[in-house]
């Protein structure tokens, strides 16, 4: 399955519009308007009236950019995530053939965050992301167990899901109704592509 998923990579690339946002809104701030250079062509010949319609357009041009600014800090989506975020990623497939992907990286404000694709045979996939706080414990068979209360920024509500390793090397990830699945670990690059091809297919 794992070849089922890297193969509708090129397909999913191709789609136009991929939204699936983290914390925030898809939407691209405007950029602000060349308001300088438009009034420099209108400004009167008088010296005192022309600084000040400079400087009341450097005002304005100012608030713009902050405003633009602000935008951009809430328009942080899973599509934005980088390589260099990502702390861990962890890939699994059920025998039903529902694909997860796991992930835990650092969004640009230093919020640790983690994030969980679900994507079933059917093909209607689910995604819960947010941040998160973590419990571990070791089990009888040796595996330690990390799971995660995360805060979804979808829904406000609450999940549980989580990640475990044992000593041979092994991981395995459980979704949100504590089922486990034996997984394998991705690099940062391999994460980043699993992410925004789970993504593509949820559109």
């Amino acid at each position: 399955m794992k070849k089922r998923l890297v193969s509708i990579l090129l397909s999913a690339l191709m789609v136009a519009s991929l939204t699936t946002a983290c914390g925030g809104n898809a939407e691209t701030a405007a950029p602000a308007p060349a308001a300088e250079t438009e009034t420099a062509a209108e400004e009167p010949a008088a010296e005192e009236p022309a600084e000040e319609t400079e400087t009341e357009t450097e005002t304005e041009t100012e608030s713009e950019d902050v405003a633009a600014d602000d935008g951009a800090s809430e328009e942080f989506t899973l599509l934005d995530v980088s390589t260099d975020m990502i702390e861990a990623g962890v890939y699994a497939v059920s025998e039903d053939g529902t694909e997860l992907v796991f992930s835990l990286f650092t969004e640009p404000s230093g919020t640790p965050m983690a994030s969980l694709f679900v994507f079933p045979a059917e093909g209607e996939g689910d995604v819960i992301c947010g941040t998160y706080s973590a419990e571990n414990e070791t089990d009888e068979d040796g595996i330690s167990w990390t799971l995660l209360t995360v805060t979804d920024a979808y829904t406000d509500g609450e999940f549980e899901i989580g990640f475990g390793e044992s000593d041979a090397g092994e991981v395995y990830i459980f979704d949100t109704q504590g089922t486990p699945y034996e997984g394998e670990y991705l690099s940062a690059d391999d994460t980043i592509t699993y992410m925004g091809t789970a993504a593509a297919l949820m559109e």
